[in-house]
């Protein structure tokens, strides 16, 4: 298995809150592919979606002004 680093797992603060939201069933099974396909958790998957797409919202954000 791969090695990981540490700050992929949790907040460098180390601090986390958990966050519940939906997906739909073709969404779940392509997450989980994903995260099967890379070696990660549904979880840590979901979060590095999250944060790569935070930052495409907030680039967005900023060629908008």
């Amino acid at each position: 298995m791969a090695a990981t680093q540490q700050s992929e797992r949790k907040p460098a603060n180390g601090t986390s809150r958990l966050v519940n939201f939906r997906l739909t069933p073709a969404e779940f099974e392509e997450a989980e592919h994903f995260a099967r396909q890379s070696y990660r958790s549904k979880a840590l998957f979901v979060r590095l979606m999250y944060l790569r797409g935070l930052q495409a919202y907030q680039q967005d954000l900023k060629e908008e002004k």
